[in-house]
C-alpha cells in the first residue's frame, strides 16, 4: 500500500486472510467501522505520548522499473510526466477485525500513498547530519523514488485541504499509522472519510502530523513508526514538482503488479475520469456562486475541459465509415 511497508511482504503472505462475516447494508459496516476505529485512534494516541516530533523534509514513494502500477507515466505528445493513482490494494494483517477504510467490500479511496517517516535527526548513517531526517535510504518497492516536499505539493494542488485518521496497525515489530489527506474539491473523498467516521485532525495540532506556525510539517518520530499519507489525487505531476532520484533497494522486496491486463487499464482510467465529472459539477456550482476569478485562465481551462470531453468521445466513437470525396470527378456518360 504504501512506500514505507518494508516488511509487509515477507511476513503477511505466509497468514492466511481472516475470514469475516458480511456486513449488509453498508450502514452496518459503516457503524462497525465506526467503532474500530475509535479504539485505533485512542491506541495511536497512547504509543505517541509523550508526542514527539520531526521536521518532514520530504515524502517519497518508489517503484520498480518494470511494475506498470507504481510506475511514473510520460505523455507522448510532450514531455510530462506524472504518477497514477489505482485501486489501493488490501494486506491481510494479523490482527482482530482486520478492516481498513482504505479498502474494503464497500469503499476502495481513490489517491496515492506517500511516506512521511524519515530518517532520525541524529542519524548513525550521515555523521555530517546533511541527511538527516530526510528519505529513508532504502525502500522494498524499487531503487527509483519521487520525492517532494509536502508544503510544495499542498501548494500546487491542495491550498485547502482537510486531513483524517484511517487507520493504525503493528506489522511484526514496526508500527503503522495511515492518514487521508482531502483536497477541498474531492466531493467523494470527504463523503467517504465522513461515512466511515474516520477522526478529522487539527491539521495545526495533532501528534501525528502537522504544520507549524512557519508552514513547515513536522511528522511524529516515536520509535518504530512509519506514517503513511494517503493523498486524494488522481493524478501527481512529477515533471515540475519534487524530484526522482535513484535510492537503495531493501533486502525485502516488494512489487505490486508489473503487467496490467487491457481490462485493468480500463478500469484504472475509467475510474480517474468517474472521479473527475464528479467534482467538476461541484466545481462548477462554485463558479455560479463567484468562487474564483473570471479570467483568461478559466476561458482556457473551460475550453480545455470541452475538448478533452469531446476527443474522448470522438475515441469511442471508433473510425467511421467514409464516404466519397467531396471533389471526387463525376463519371462522364459517352452520350454527354
Amino acid at each position: 500500500m504504501g512506500a514505507i511497508q518494508s516488511f509487509l511482504a515477507a511476513d503477511l503472505l505466509p497468514h492466511p486472510p481472516h475470514q469475516h462475516r458480511p456486513y449488509e447494508p453498508v450502514e452496518a459496516y459503516c457503524r462497525m467501522l465506526e467503532t474500530l476505529i475509535q479504539k485505533r485512534y485512542q491506541e495511536a494516541l497512547t504509543y505517541c505520548t509523550p508526542a514527539t516530533s520531526q521536521p518532514c523534509r520530504r515524502i517519497y514513494r518508489n517503484w520498480h522499473p518494470d511494475d506498470q502500477q507504481r510506475q511514473e507515466k510520460q505523455l507522448e505528445h510532450i514531455q510530462s510526466r506524472f504518477l497514477l493513482s489505482y485501486p489501493a490494494e488490501k494486506y491481510n494483517l494479523v490482527r482482530d477485525d482486520d478492516h481498513s477504510p482504505i479498502v474494503n467490500p464497500f469503499f476502495n479511496l481513490s489517491g496515492l500513498f506517500f511516506c512521511a517517516t524519515g530518517s532520525p535527526m541524529d542519524s548513525e548513517l550521515d555523521p555530517t547530519g546533511a541527511g538527516a531526517g530526510g528519505p529513508v535510504a532504502t525502500s522494498p518497492y524499487g531503487k527509483t523514488r519521487f520525492q517532494v516536499e509536502f508544503g510544495q505539493l499542498q501548494r500546487v494542488l491542495f491550498p485547502n485541504f482537510k486531513l483524517y485518521f484511517a487507520d493504525h496497525y503493528k506489522v511484526v515489530g514496526d508500527w503503522y499509522i495511515q492518514l487521508v489527506v482531502v483536497p477541498s474539491w474531492n466531493v467523494q473523498l470527504e463523503e467517504q472519510c465522513v461515512q466511515q467516521s474516520m477522526i478529522e485532525l487539527d491539521i495545526q495540532n495533532n501528534p501525528f502530523f502537522y504544520r507549524a506556525d512557519d508552514g513547515q510539517y513536522w511528522v511524529s518520530n516515536s520509535p518504530k513508526l512509519w506514517m503513511e499519507l494517503f493523498i486524494g489525487c488522481d493524478t501527481i505531476p512529477t515533471t515540475d514538482l519534487g524530484e526522482v532520484v535513484e535510492s537503495r533497494l531493501h533486502e525485502k522486496v516488494r512489487k505490486t503488479r508489473n503487467r496490467l491486463s487491457e481490462q485493468e487499464e480500463r478500469e484504472r482510467h475509467a475510474r480517474v475520469i468517474e472521479n473527475v465529472a464528479r467534482d467538476l459539477v461541484k466545481l462548477a456550482e462554485g463558479l455560479r456562486q463567484g468562487l474564483g476569478p473570471m479570467d483568461r485562465e478559466l476561458v482556457d481551462l473551460t475550453y480545455g475541459l470541452s475538448m478533452s470531453r469531446t476527443q474522448l468521445g470522438v475515441m469511442q466513437a471508433g473510425p467511421q465509415p467514409t464516404g466519397p470525396a467531396e471533389h471526387e470527378p463525376k463519371e462522364i456518360s459517352r452520350e454527354e
